[in-house]
């Protein structure tokens, strides 16, 4: 069962779009389709763990197509993977730089270290740093570093919602999560890590899944957790929980987080997806004509459009 439902985790497939990985942050943009595709530099290390290999610390920038550039400072949408935490890559994509480059924003997809291997923090300590290095050199590659919306599905929406939530982070590589625009969580079900696994009633194929990337001790639970985290925030940055179908854990945690997020943050909302299912949603978003997409960018509009 563990696997099957790291497989269903796992059903997302890089799009066409992608080109050969290069080696590292000194490569040379390739430009892989047309005038009116965007350009996608891929492999840009955003930093270094000793004993790690670059491409789990790097991640990959889809910017505006040739017809488009010069159009002035761009949006990010920077994208985190799911995967429980132990799988994923930056590469699964789906729609989002099309989406991206119809909308006049700039993708960034990136890596992150990987359990059994790592444990929080560290999953989430990447995520920071990997921020970081977009703010610092967002004008760079044509982007606003006061637009960037941080995004994650599954795993990579708990990963952008303790990103947002704890300062100690973003403090860590001398940001915060007040510098973000917005953030939006895809179809997450586990923001209250310590609650989970504290349960008698924790199913053992989930308690072995959390496990892997939380360990066993309470207190790395709690500090897990954007649950518990947002409730001693003083301020946060405007929030989207999504949750899909009929997942209940979803839903129930989505609406507690957003609940305790309102009163901290200038916006903060759910969306139900009910025609979607957990994969469905992170694989339609950004197509044409998609009604959760139609919400999701909204809330995109908005968060870009305050600064």
């Amino acid at each position: 069962m563990y696997m099957l439902f790291l497989l269903v985790a796992l059903s997302h497939h890089p799009g066409g779009i992608l080109s050969n990985e290069p080696a590292g942050a000194d490569s040379v943009p390739r430009v892989v389709f047309e005038a009116d595709a965007p350009r996608v530099r891929k492999g840009i290390v955003y930093a270094e763990r000793d004993g790690f290999p670059e491409r789990l610390t790097s991640l990959d920038i889809y910017g505006p197509s040739a017809q488009a550039e010069g159009s002035g400072a761009r949006p990010i949408l920077v994208f985190v993977h799911g995967g429980a935490w132990a799988f994923g890559d930056k590469r699964s994509v789906n729609s989002l730089p099309q989406w991206c480059e119809r909308e006049g924003w700039i993708l960034v997809s990136l890596n992150y270290r990987l359990s059994p291997k790592v444990i929080h923090p560290e999953h989430a300590r990447d995520v920071a740093a990997g921020l970081a290095w977009v703010f610092e050199h967002a004008e760079e590659f044509g982007g606003d570093p006061e637009r960037v919306v941080l995004m994650g599905h599954s795993a990579g929406a708990h990963l952008a919602g303790i990103v947002a939530t704890d300062p100690d982070l973003l403090g860590e590589v001398d940001h915060a999560p007040t510098e973000l625009a917005g953030v939006v969580l895809l179809d997450g079900g586990s923001y209250d890590i310590a609650a989970q696994l504290g349960s008698k009633w924790l199913g053992a194929t989930r308690r072995r899944m959390l496990e892997g990337a939380f360990g066993t001790d309470k207190q790395v639970w709690v500090e897990a957790s954007p649950m518990i985290q947002a409730k001693s925030a003083k301020a946060l940055p405007p929030v989207l929980a999504v949750y899909a179908g009929n997942r209940a854990r979803s839903r129930i945690e989505s609406k507690k987080l957003v609940e305790i997020w309102k009163s901290r943050s200038p916006r903060a909302q759910t969306h139900h997806a009910p025609n979607k299912n957990h994969a469905g949603i992170n694989r339609l978003l950004g197509t044409e004509g998609d009604p959760d997409t139609e919400a999701v960018e909204k809330f995109l509009k908005w968060a870009f459009g305050r600064k």
